[in-house]
């Protein structure tokens, strides 16, 4: 954050974030606020919603016009969507309950129904839905029989079904489905074990008015967490709010002896120690400082890390996704398995995942060879500039 009007836009922003959480009037605006830049990171950040929620329910104190136009515009596009993606998801959900699938709603609408002040104030890019991977097939045809399509993303649907954790649909209406059979995707933290405790220890929830299942609340918490952390490099203040309302709202019976045991056992410690951290500073969450203390990690990688996190902001932490990543790996024994499986992946595996059936090794090596190229080559660059603002 080189502009020195961000940081300040960044505070006020996370204190009126704090304000709406407990269900209070959001804060003065600082004389020195620079209501554009204000707008900018808001939006960036995906709480454009909850700024105009905020300052509509204080009355829009000292907002000039054009700032209000844009946030209120933002909070009835949010309205729009959520009730579009709803609908789409109470209809799945109506769906598996007459196919007998068993469904759990992550992220997105249940988080915005179960913590939020107002669902339209936590936007979601599509509905999250995990099934046991031995219905996920199963889920295919029900999915498909409600007129959504495979949609081609990253990968290919055939490299998700066989080496993946998630693949994505598209309902007629244009909403997203994120299918996941397992909890986490990114490869180099697929060795947690414990699918089946995680239905087991699933809650019955109601998602758009139709019954589902929710994630236990430790679960949820190391869940939400290791997302973050994994899957966006711990950048985003929105999904660091997920948290923070979680730990508001249903911390009190939260059994950190338990969350500390399944951290390790899912070996997303580092993941979740740096979450909290970052959860205890913008937003002084309840986090008993004796967990931290035991969550702490030590050595070269904790330090990089620590010093990533310190100089960087979202940008630039997502542009070292991949070094991110590795650097969490709680165990210094396991990248080994980690650097080989990405460096040297099966023949199977480059086929699937390049999407070339009848190609010598020679030349898979080659196309797997540049896309590695390609990501050091990104990261080597991200490096080079000097971070900004934490």
């Amino acid at each position: 954050m080189s502009d020195p009007r961000i940081p300040v836009a960044h505070a006020w922003l996370v204190a009126c974030l704090r304000a709406i959480g407990a269900h209070a009037t959001v804060p003065a605006p600082p004389r020195d606020l620079d209501w554009p830049t204000l707008v900018d990171v808001a939006v960036a950040e995906d709480l454009a919603p909850a700024l105009a929620h905020g300052l509509g329910a204080a009355g829009w104190p000292g907002v000039p016009p054009s700032a209000r136009r844009r946030l209120t515009d933002d909070l009835a596009a949010s309205r729009a969507r959520h009730l579009l993606m709803a609908r789409a998801a109470a209809e799945v959900l109506r769906r598996c309950a007459a196919d007998g699938l068993d469904v759990i709603v992550l992220k997105g609408p249940t988080l915005a129904e179960s913590l939020y002040p107002d669902p339209a104030l936590r936007p979601c890019a599509d509905v999250d839905l995990l099934v046991r991977a031995a219905d996920r097939f199963r889920m295919d045809v029900t999915l498909r029989a409600l007129g959504h399509r495979r949609v081609a993303d990253e990968h290919s649907w055939d490299f998700d079904v066989a080496y993946d954790g998630a693949t994505v649909y598209e309902s007629p209406g244009g909403v997203r489905i994120d299918l996941h059979w397992t909890l986490l995707t990114e490869p180099r933290f697929a060795w947690h074990a414990g699918e089946a405790e995680i239905w087991e220890r699933s809650e019955a929830i109601t998602v758009a008015g139709e019954p589902a299942r929710g994630l236990g609340r430790e679960d949820l918490l190391l869940y939400l967490a290791a997302h973050l952390a994994i899957h966006h490099s711990l950048a985003g203040l929105l999904r660091y709010w997920d948290v923070a309302l979680l730990l508001a709202r249903r911390g009190d019976g939260l059994d950190w002896a338990t969350v500390l045991s399944r951290a390790a056992r899912w070996r997303v410690r580092h993941a979740l120690f740096f979450v909290l951290r970052g959860v205890r500073a913008h937003f002084e969450a309840p986090v008993p400082p004796a967990v931290l203390a035991a969550l702490r990690p030590r050595g070269p990688r904790a330090r990089l890390l620590v010093a990533l996190v310190g100089r960087s902001d979202d940008h630039r932490l997502l542009r070292l996704e991949h070094l991110v990543t590795l650097l969490l790996v709680d165990r210094g024994r396991d990248l080994g398995g980690v650097l080989r499986r990405a460096l040297w992946p099966s023949a199977g595996w480059m086929r699937a995942r390049y999407g070339v059936e009848a190609v010598s090794r020679p030349a898979l090596v080659r196309a797997h060879a540049r896309r590695l190229g390609g990501v050091v080559g990104a990261a080597a660059l991200a490096l080079a500039r000097r971070g900004g603002h934490s």
